[in-house]
């Protein structure tokens, strides 16, 4: 199996104990980041009360430290106000211009397509000299062009896509590949770091200074066994099945598997449609369709309250 460096993110719901940063550094991991905000001083003014502590014993571990700012903003000048008080938080606890400043775009509260507020949050802080920065999103947010990757400032882009043998989306630099990595006792957030832009400090910009140019994904395949069962980023339980369903009915192929998700085509009656998993949720049960690229695709192929099914399995 191909091997990357670990790196965590952990925010108020771990641990802050010494012991915790040194099961991290004892199981492989190269660097933390850390949750310091959300929203803004004149909005959630939230301050993660563990990151002092979470900051100061990850160092102590050994580990390199970057911070993170989970996003409510929608629109310009509310990006610029969220990345203003995640800055003056960030640097008052100690986070330097060595460390990766990343703005954690996925909460419903955002503009449906965020390129321009998720560049306005990070050209501010490019703006303060602070060089490091990054983008954190999903896998589907990419797919439905929620955010355009061409166009966002940040260029290593993190990207979560749990219960899969590759990120999904290409040209990711760090690939946040579970949400139930065990340490400590407690399953955690972990990533593939694949150019070590968060897990070796001479990647990227040390005091102003371009060290080492991230540039392009890796071409190894990566092979991670794909579980029985899965929980993905946005809290659904995925179950592995290989089968195929003829549609009965003309029905939607989205991007993610809701009914606000981005359509891919109106599948006629008639079409089969070969899947790879299944989860029941949000009313329906949906098959998951491998695409190209490492993407996939999702129907609707049942009724989850009444059981009707939309079709029939082969």
């Amino acid at each position: 199996m191909t091997s990357f460096p670990l790196v965590a993110d952990i925010s108020s719901y771990q641990p802050d104990e010494p012991a915790f940063f040194q099961a991290l550094k004892n199981q492989g991991v190269k660097a933390v980041i850390v949750k310091i905000t959300q929203g803004s001083a004149d909005g959630d003014a939230y301050i993660n009360p563990k990151a002092k502590a979470q900051i100061t014993n990850a160092r102590a571990a050994g580990l390199l430290v970057h911070g993170y700012h989970y996003a409510r903003f929608n629109g310009r000048q509310d990006a610029i106000n969220e990345a203003k008080w995640f800055y003056q938080n960030a640097t008052a606890l100690g986070l330097g211009k060595e460390s990766v400043l990343a703005v954690d775009a996925e909460d419903d509260a955002l503009a449906h397509y965020a390129t321009a507020d998720v560049n306005a949050f990070l050209q501010y802080l490019i703006d303060q000299k602070h060089l490091n920065v990054d983008v954190y999103s999903m896998a589907s947010w990419f797919w439905e062009k929620r955010l355009i990757q061409p166009e966002l400032i940040a260029k290593n882009d993190w990207v979560a896509n749990y219960g899969k043998s590759q990120p999904g989306v290409p040209n990711v630099g760090t690939w946040q590949f579970t949400n139930s990595f065990s340490v400590f006792g407690i399953g955690i957030d972990m990533s593939y770091d694949f150019h070590g832009y968060y897990t070796d400090p001479k990647i990227g910009y040390a005091d102003g200074q371009l060290a080492i140019q991230v540039e392009q994904a890796p071409t190894q395949k990566i092979e991670i066994p794909v579980p029985d069962s899965w929980v993905d980023e946005l809290g659904d339980t995925w179950h592995k099945e290989k089968g195929s369903f003829l549609l009965g009915m003309p029905l939607h192929l989205r991007w993610g598997a809701r009914t606000d998700s981005a359509i891919i085509a109106m599948l006629p009656a008639g079409v089969i449609v070969s899947y790879d998993a299944w989860s029941r949720h949000g009313g329906f049960v949906w098959l998951r369709q491998p695409r190209a690229n490492h993407q996939y695709g999702y129907v609707a192929c049942r009724n989850a309250r009444t059981n009707q099914a939309f079709g029939t399995f082969a």
